[in-house]
């Protein structure tokens, strides 16, 4: 929840500074959707956050011999319209089957979009994650867009009080306009927040499902991810592999993984992306980032979660008890290399290692409190 929180905390207030309202038309909305063609009928929307907010995610469509089968909805109503338009002037074949793949509202949000659009809608997600969902209602989400709208009162009204900002530079009138701008852009998100009716999956399932459309093969595995009890899909046929938030790159495409995981499961993690890359897909759609056209990346990711495991579970068994002492001995500098070999070592990249070594402190300990310092 906290990971949910303060990434939600820091993209509404990297979205904020550009003092322009919030997109809502749907034309606009479209064109600035990411699009991508990956054959055999599949298709991939990604919302960048200038227009989603929350985060960039990525919804796949896959057009059938007689259906549309949808992987994840958008977090605001006017991407799903934007997505649904895309659809629709893709080809006149109705959308029956929507897939949720977690309960973060970047993944289901644009549910009531849908339904509105496609009556008889078979939504699809697990057991488990339906139930999430059911606790998480609209004002739960309005309270996390709510949350940087709070932040940046505060901020607003002690540099007003000093006369500077946090950074220490003034507040000059531009400044201020700017800052009341941003309130005003967060304040439109959360009342779009609270405002989305909550549409639940009407179909569940426990650790593996398949169904055909036609010819074509779909296969939804639970995973943990970033969410437990996460759905992943792969399309036998195409060998094309959706994963959610099971596994996501930075927007560009380069780097670590931009965040870890809410709850300390980091060990199922990695089991998970072990059986995905056993699936031996040929091209990969991430929750987050564009598609990735072979293995390397998910194999490079299975190889920094265990040495991190391995690395915190040697250091524990050593004696050393302190956060501190355990993220002093974790070195996994030439995997992060990896990742960005033309730039050097990513300066995101220790901030990302020092949160799963803690995570994995958590899980070797059976979720014991930290010890800080």
């Amino acid at each position: 929840m906290r990971r949910v929180s303060s990434c939600l905390v820091l993209i509404l207030l990297a979205v904020a500074g550009t003092a322009a309202p919030l997109e809502t038309n749907v034309d606009k909305a479209r064109a600035m959707l990411i699009k991508e063609d990956l054959g055999s009928g599949v298709y991939v929307f990604r919302a960048p956050e200038a227009l989603d907010v929350w985060t960039s995610s990525n919804s796949v469509v896959i057009v059938n011999d007689a259906d549309v089968v949808v992987f994840d909805s958008p977090t605001r109503a006017v991407t799903a319209k934007a997505v649904i338009a895309e659809i629709k002037a893709l080809t006149p074949k109705p959308v029956n089957v929507l897939i949720n793949s977690h309960w973060h509202q970047d993944h289901w949000s644009g549910n009531d979009e849908y339904v509105k659009a496609f009556p008889g809608l078979r939504i699809i997600a697990t057991e488990r994650t339906r139930d999430y969902m059911s606790r998480m209602p609209s004002n739960y989400f309005a309270a996390q867009v709510g949350n940087a709208g709070k932040r940046l009162r505060t901020q607003l009204e002690e540099a007003k009080k000093s006369g500077k900002l946090a950074d220490g530079k003034p507040l000059t009138p531009e400044a201020r306009k700017q800052m009341e701008a941003d309130i005003a852009m967060v304040d439109q998100a959360t009342a779009e927040a609270a405002a989305i009716p909550r549409v639940l999956p009407n179909l569940v399932y426990r650790d593996e499902m398949r169904f055909w459309s036609g010819q074509r093969e779909f296969r939804l595995i639970s995973v943990t991810g970033d969410a437990t009890a996460s759905t992943i899909l792969f399309l036998p046929g195409s060998r094309i592999l959706a994963t959610g938030d099971a596994l996501v790159s930075p927007e560009d495409g380069h780097g670590p993984p931009p965040w870890t995981t809410n709850s300390y499961d980091v060990t199922p993690w990695l089991e998970s992306l072990r059986r995905m890359d056993a699936l031996d897909p040929a091209k990969i759609v991430p929750g987050q980032g564009p598609t990735m056209n072979d293995q390397a990346y998910l194999e490079r990711t299975i190889e920094l979660y265990a040495a991190i495991i391995e690395q915190v579970q040697a250091a524990l068994a050593r004696g050393l008890i302190t956060e501190d002492e355990v993220r002093k001995v974790i070195d996994v500098d030439r995997i992060g290399l990896a990742y960005t070999p033309d730039t050097g070592l990513d300066e995101n990249f220790h901030g990302w290692v020092g949160r799963l070594t803690a995570k994995a402190m958590q899980e070797a300990q059976d979720g014991a409190a930290r010890i800080n310092k």
